[in-house]
């Protein structure tokens, strides 16, 4: 790329309009009440049969959409300089972004099916401290893109200044891990959406006996079954059968969804970055700096552990809005075995001890005070206070509610039982879950902050809660030795003022 290139305004292919299509259409369904009332009171004003203004409306819809579209491209325009990006863009509202390659945490590129031909891709800025992509280059070619990444990379060398022997060693990209067709199911059967569609499944087939026995009591019923030739028996077959076809029909859009998404997935890993490549008719190719990574975090959810496998998420620098989805490079699924592979690919030599296995017996445990509190504050202390409520209403069924005491017992154990935290030289791991597991492991010199803190029941039992704050957001550690607590905290703050290495 010449200098005088760097320093010319350039226009983005014409294709770039259809980039705007989504992203209207997008904005148009998270907003469809506002944005098309308008539309909505011109037709019902407008004079004429049904179809003629279904038509009209439908006609000038798209053509202001379209016409939005390319107007947007039109004047969409962007510059590479010498150490950042310039945006413009903008029609009644114009806007000029410049985004420093040293801000930007990864550079990730998407070609759909219609780019793919013209070897067109878009690529997303992600930057440090937004609460999502802040710029974007829609329908740019693929080498641009290539030479974008390879400027960022050159930036964090420039960083590390590692030697000529180190940079020959470790610039080669290798596979660290690839996701076959069985992966696919198995990503579509652990998702949010499949564990919904099972936990609806269980409560659904209990009550199927007595809501079908509830119809059949109706005659109504009863005589269509005689008139279809189908027996009770059959009809009730007939409604279980129906609903695993839609029980199954949900399954299957969300294996479809994991294969559209990460069909022939591929994980690399280079010296300073971390890259997966991942889609069937979209591809996406998602990079990160490694340097930019604040955590990395092993999940396992029931279906998961079924699966005996992991989700990995690693975290990046965030805006600190609950939010901020966004910032996190994702492995949608690993084995135990490809838990040490990533996790030296991430930290490399600084965490040698590594274990995010949330089975190992390295983890410590809590204090066992933590059962105590936890069902006093959540268990005893509410039942006392709906029995004493409602036994002046209801009388003796009030203690109906003595039936939470049990259930609040066996989730605050089950919580104490998940708990863990490991401590080693480099860094800190930690353990919870409920129903499944989450490890994370983050180093000593990424912490921007830590604190220790004390409840009174704490302060009894010499104990104290650890919170430990990162770029990426913040990880509780409770009902630990206080005395151990401070050492951890004046450890910790040793460790970041004497690493030669910046929070990044």
């Amino acid at each position: 790329m010449s200098k005088a290139d760097d320093k010319r305004w350039r226009r983005t292919s014409p294709l770039a309009a259809i980039f705007y299509l989504g992203k209207i259409f997008k904005a148009i369904s998270q907003n469809a009440i506002q944005t098309l009332a308008p539309g909505a009171a011109f037709l019902f004003a407008y004079e004429g049969d049904l179809m003629t203004r279904i038509v009209l409306g439908l006609t000038l819809f798209f053509v202001i959409v379209i016409s939005l579209a390319f107007i947007r491209y039109w004047f969409f325009r962007y510059q590479i300089g010498v150490d950042s990006i310039l945006i413009r863009e903008g029609v009644l509202k114009k806007n000029q972004l410049d985004i420093k390659f040293k801000r930007i945490q990864a550079v990730n590129t998407i070609q759909n099916v219609i780019f793919r031909p013209f070897d067109l891709v878009t690529v997303q800025l992600d930057t440090a401290g937004s609460a999502k992509q802040e710029g974007y280059l829609p329908a740019i070619k693929s080498a641009l893109a290539e030479s974008l990444k390879a400027r960022l990379r050159d930036e964090t060398r420039a960083d590390d200044t590692p030697t000529d022997e180190e940079t020959d060693s470790t610039d080669a990209s290798r596979k660290i891990l690839s996701l076959t067709n069985l992966d696919m199911v198995r990503i579509g059967l652990s998702s949010k959406q499949a564990l919904i569609i099972l936990a609806l499944l269980s409560p659904l087939l209990d009550n199927i006996g007595n809501r079908i026995e509830k119809m059949v009591d109706k005659s109504a019923l009863l005589t269509v079954l005689d008139n279809a030739g189908i027996s009770i028996a059959g009809g009730v077959s007939l409604a279980i059968t129906g609903i695993l076809l839609l029980l199954l029909l949900l399954a299957g859009a969300s294996i479809t969804g994991a294969f559209l998404r990460y069909y022939n997935f591929e994980l690399h890993a280079e010296r300073e970055t971390l890259r997966s490549t991942a889609g069937l008719l979209t591809r996406h190719e998602h990079s990160v700096s490694l340097n930019k990574i604040q955590s990395l975090r092993a999940i396992q959810n029931p279906m998961l552990r079924f699966f005996k496998r992991f989700r990995i998420r690693a975290k990046q620098a965030s805006s600190g809005k609950r939010t901020d989805e966004g910032k996190q490079f994702i492995v949608p699924i690993c084995d135990l075995s490809q838990l040490p592979q990533l996790g030296a690919a991430v930290f490399a030599d600084e965490f040698p001890y590594l274990d995010l296995d949330p089975t190992s017996s390295k983890w410590r445990p809590i204090s066992r005070s933590y059962i105590r509190s936890r069902l006093v504050l959540f268990g005893i202390l509410p039942t006392i206070a709906a029995v004493s409520l409602f036994y002046a209403l209801i009388g003796n069924a009030a203690f109906i509610f003595l039936i939470w005491l049990p259930l609040c017992a066996l989730a605050v154990i089950t919580n104490y039982r998940k708990y863990g935290y490991d401590v080693v030289e480099t860094g800190v791991m930690l353990r919870r879950g409920f129903l499944g597991y989450q490890t994370t492991a983050f180093l000593h010199r990424k912490i921007q902050r830590i604190s220790v803190t004390q409840t009174k029941l704490q302060e009894r039992k010499g104990l104290a809660t650890i919170r430990f704050y990162l770029a990426s957001g913040s990880l509780r550690l409770p009902y630990v030795d206080f005395n151990m607590a401070k050492d951890l905290r004046d450890y910790i703050l040793y460790k970041v003022e004497s690493s030669r290495f910046g929070w990044q």
